[in-house]
């Protein structure tokens, strides 16, 4: 693939920025109209890591990238934890059940629970993605994944954009275990919705279908899928306060992985994983789907249901008021939300600022291939869905699927 150098950043220098370089990635005629660009790392610590962002302007995808790449970059970069913090320690086991050890074993990180407004001290394990203490064999097995981190303008963005991605994780890998048909959205019953599809995102040869997710935290959950001729497929997902937005979301992310993967989804000859436990990371899943007929195992959303019409809605721009929404809606499942500032010092006078949230509990997407899940979370979400009339129990006897899940 060719790639072309983009247009400058405060963040971007050849020799001493943060980022490297931005490049925007070539799309072709008959793909979706938007815009893709990649930031590569300039520090020496980060250098070869890459982050790409997707907007239907160049501001918007340069934006997206330089705060994808800030994202990761402070979850990678450990600072101010603490081996002597005493009061309020959030137990291990409480984030991850295969934690062992006692407090005196980790380090800390200050942090709030954000429902009580109480500070905590949080393991370090649990935040940063590349920390290591001393010796892990006595704190067992930690696997930390960036989801819940995010980048923003401002720190409650940063968590109401934590949370709706721990939510988006939890509502995709209930649906895919539990195999779940859902009710397909009509792009085409919201005139807002129905242009932002027609004039950015409709594709020759492509097709594209959005579903309904049903949860028991009860928030807007979209799911999308962009089928190829050749039976191969990419998926996104978004959780947002209103369907439209987490349509319109949905829509981006497929648009960027059809733009970014085109050289691998349009050759001829495809990667081939031939053997499930090749399956190691996030990339892995989506070569698995590019193949040939691999959108088959996602024919069980396929239902008898009406198409979903999304509902007049109004959009808030208030990001406080969008994080209260989001608090009350995880009050319902009687949840703790934990919220760390990992801005790097360098950025906390600027607008680019990175919350780490973490939800306990909640269901999370393995980077590798796990054939059967076994998690608690799987029965409770069934008992509240029951119970709120959502779903009913012959519905929830499914075998769980012997295939990796699809998801990025």
């Amino acid at each position: 693939m060719s790639v072309v150098k983009s247009d400058r950043s405060p963040f971007v220098d050849d020799k001493y920025g943060l980022i490297k370089n931005i490049y925007d990635l070539p799309t072709y005629q008959g793909l979706p109209r938007v815009y893709v660009k990649m930031a590569f790392g300039g520090d020496y610590s980060t250098a070869g890591f890459n982050a790409s962002g997707a907007g239907i302007t160049a501001e918007q995808a340069k934006n997206s990238a330089i705060g994808e790449y800030i994202e990761r970059f402070a979850c990678l970069h450990q600072k101010n934890s603490n081996k002597y913090i005493s009061k309020n320690k959030v137990s291990p086991k409480l984030i991850n059940s295969f934690a062992k050890g006692k407090d005196s074993d980790y380090q800390w990180v200050e942090g709030k629970e954000i429902l009580t407004d109480e500070f905590v001290a949080l393991p370090a394990d649990a935040i940063y993605l590349t920390f290591k203490n001393s010796n892990d064999n006595i704190k067992g097995k930690w696997i930390t994944t960036s989801t819940g981190a995010a980048c923003g303008t401002s720190l409650p963005q940063t968590c109401w954009k934590g949370i709706a991605e721990i939510l988006e994780r939890d509502s995709f890998q209930y649906h895919w275990r539990r195999q779940l048909p859902c009710q397909e959205i009509d792009i085409f019953s919201n005139e807002e919705l129905k242009e932002y599809y027609q004039r950015y995102i409709i594709s020759s040869g492509i097709k594209i279908r959005l579903y309904k997710f049903d949860m028991d935290w009860q928030v807007p959950s979209v799911f999308g899928i962009a089928e190829f001729k050749n039976g191969g497929c990419v998926v996104a997902a978004s959780v947002r306060m209103t369907w439209l937005e987490a349509c319109k979301k949905t829509l981006l992310e497929l648009a960027q992985s059809i733009v970014g993967y085109a050289a691998v989804i349009f050759k001829e000859e495809k990667i081939k994983i031939n053997d499930y436990s090749e399956v190691k990371e996030y990339q892995d899943h989506s070569i698995l789907y590019m193949g040939d007929g691999m959108s088959k195992h996602l024919k069980f959303l396929n239902s008898t249901l009406e198409l979903f019409k999304i509902p007049k809605e109004s959009v808030e721009i208030d990001d406080q008021k969008i994080l209260e929404f989001f608090k009350n809606k995880i009050r319902k499942i009687r949840r703790q939300v934990y919220f760390v500032d990992v801005t790097p010092e360098p950025l906390k006078k600027s607008k680019w600022l990175v919350g780490k949230t973490i939800i306990p509990g909640m269901l999370d997407i393995e980077p590798d291939y796990v054939p059967l899940l076994k998690d608690e979370r799987l029965e409770e979400i069934d008992k509240n869905l029951i119970q709120l009339s959502i779903r009913k129990e012959a519905e929830l006897g499914k075998a769980q699927p012997k295939v990796p899940h699809p998801f990025p």
